[in-house]
């Protein structure tokens, strides 16, 4: 029978783990690092989380409950109208969320090309959430005129959520040293390509 794991224990986890990864990246977050940093034994992380997948897609849920800009990428998401403003908004809320979640979403992206379970929690967070949002906000844009006439909403809303991609961020702000400030400038006036 698989003991039962308190809450305040997994949080402990989760939080030294995010530590952990974000600062020495996953390949020196071993679950014995984890595990001794939360002060823990590694068979309770994995009793708690069952997989490292899976304990990494809690991480990204941890730190999303915690996020003044996820609930404003879910009320923005949820409301009934839209305008222009919204769309920006929706973007820089998402835009203020990925330096800070970033150290963990790649590894979970480029985990998700082999481990279904890391496949399966791209899906949730960045499918499920955040482009699920775009396409519902481009989709109001369309209706109330806002949208250019020749553009398809879910086309649009793919295209600027794989801009701020968190990929899109380690090519250009890792890799190439734009700052903070161009990638988001770039971002915005690909969204503005796409509005009357």
């Amino acid at each position: 029978m698989k003991p039962q794991i308190s809450d305040a224990t997994k949080v402990s986890i989760l939080e030294a783990a995010w530590r952990l990864i974000s600062t020495d990246g996953l390949a020196n977050a071993s679950q014995a690092r984890i595990a001794a940093e939360a002060r823990v034994s590694r068979q309770t992380i994995f009793y708690a989380f069952g997989s490292r997948a899976g304990l990494l897609t809690a991480m990204l849920r941890h730190m999303d409950q915690q996020s003044p800009e996820i609930r404003r990428l879910q009320a923005l998401s949820a409301s009934e109208g839209c305008n222009a403003a919204d769309a920006f908004d929706y973007l820089d809320a998402w835009l203020d969320y990925l330096p800070r979640v970033y150290p963990v979403a790649i590894l979970l992206d480029a985990a998700s090309l082999t481990d279904k379970d890391a496949r399966a929690a791209i899906d949730d967070r960045m499918v499920g959430a955040l482009l699920s949002g775009f396409i519902r906000l481009f989709s109001r844009l369309a209706a109330n005129g806002s949208l250019r006439a020749d553009v398809d909403p879910a086309h649009a809303a793919s295209v600027i959520w794989a801009a701020a991609h968190p990929t899109a961020w380690r090519l250009l702000v890792v890799e190439q040293g734009w700052s903070a400030a161009e990638f988001r400038r770039s971002r915005r006036a690909a969204l503005q390509a796409f509005l009357i």
